[in-house]
C-alpha cells in the first residue's frame, strides 16, 4: 500500500496538536459526535487516524461496560503521545502505528470504527474504506467526520502560505478541507461495502485565542511547520498578520470565533 508521508509530524508538532488543536477543534467535535451516536455495550472499537487518541480517551467515560478500545494511526509521533496522555481506565486499551489500508487486525475484529476528519488524508481511500469493512464485525458500524466546507481561518492562513512560503504549504494548509463532497463520500462508502449509510451535519464554533499566539501555536502544530519554521520568525508574523487582517468579522475581543462544518457519516457493514 502506499504512504503519504506529507503528512508525518515531528514529536514537537504532535505535543502542539495536542495542545492545541485537540482543545480548540478535536474534542469538541469527538465530543458532540459521540452524543450523537450510540455505543456498543462491551464493545470493542477502533479509532483510524487518532491523531493523540482524543476519541479513545473520551470513549474510556462514554463506552457502556468494559470494552476494548484500540487507536491507531499512520503518525508515530501521535501514538507516542496518545499513549502517554491516555487516563488509568477499566477498558482494554491498545494502540498501533498503521496504515489505515493494512491493518494488522483480524476479520471482523470490532464493533465499531471511528475515522474523525481522517478520509480526506487517506492517498487510497477505497482501499482504506474496504480495510475498514473487512476489520468490522457482520452490523458493525463505521463513524466518520469529514469537513463539509473551507474554513475561513485555514483559507485566510493558505492564501499566506502561498505568497510568502510556498504551493505546497498553502494546499497542506486546507487539506484537512480537500474531499467534503457528500454525495461523493455516500458513493464511496457504497462502493466499499458499506450500506444503511447516514449522513447529519454539525457544527462547531473553533476558537482561536489569543488571537496572535493561537494562529502562530496553529501553525506550528501542521505538517508545513518545518518548512514556515525554516523561512524564519519575520515569515511567520508576517502570515499571521495576513490572515487575521481578513478574518475581522469573527473577532470577539481577542478570540476569532470560527465556524466549521461537518458531515458526520454512519454506515453498517452487512
Amino acid at each position: 500500500m502506499s504512504v503519504d508521508n506529507s503528512f508525518q509530524l515531528s514529536t514537537a508538532a504532535a505535543e502542539s496538536y495536542e495542545n492545541q488543536k485537540v482543545p480548540a477543534i478535536f474534542a469538541p467535535l469527538a465530543k458532540a459526535t459521540l452524543e450523537a451516536i450510540a455505543l456498543p455495550e462491551n464493545g470493542a472499537i477502533i479509532d483510524l487516524a487518532c491523531g493523540t487518541g482524543i476519541i479513545p480517551r473520551l470513549l474510556t467515560e462514554h463506552l457502556p461496560g468494559k470494552g476494548r478500545i484500540v487507536g491507531s494511526d499512520l503518525n508515530p509521533a501521535m501514538i507516542e503521545v496518545a499513549r502517554r496522555t491516555m487516563p488509568e481506565t477499566g477498558h482494554s486499551v491498545d494502540w498501533i502505528a498503521s496504515d489505515v489500508a493494512d491493518l494488522p487486525c483480524e476479520d471482523g475484529e470490532f464493533d465499531m470504527a471511528f475515522v474523525q476528519q481522517g478520509l480526506q488524508f487517506f492517498p487510497e481511500r477505497p482501499a482504506a474504506l474496504a480495510e475498514i469493512n473487512r476489520v468490522l464485525a457482520p452490523g458493525g458500524k463505521l463513524v466518520l467526520t469529514v469537513w463539509s466546507s473551507i474554513s475561513p481561518f485555514f483559507q485566510a492562513v493558505s492564501d499566506s502560505l502561498k505568497q510568502r512560503v510556498s504551493e505546497t504549504a498553502a494546499k497542506q494548509a486546507v487539506g484537512p478541507f480537500s474531499f467534503r463532497d457528500g454525495d461523493v463520500i455516500s458513493s464511496l462508502l457504497g462502493d466499499t461495502g458499506f450500506t444503511d449509510i447516514a449522513v447529519t451535519q454539525l457544527l462547531i464554533h473553533r476558537p482561536i485565542s489569543p488571537v496572535r499566539s493561537a494562529t502562530r501555536a496553529e501553525m506550528l502544530a501542521s505538517v508545513y511547520e518545518k518548512e514556515l519554521r525554516a523561512k524564519g520568525d519575520a515569515v511567520i508574523e508576517a502570515v499571521i498578520d495576513d490572515a487575521i487582517g481578513v478574518l475581522e468579522e469573527y473577532r470577539d475581543g481577542d478570540c476569532l470565533m470560527i465556524p466549521q462544518e461537518t458531515h458526520l457519516f454512519q454506515a453498517v457493514k452487512p
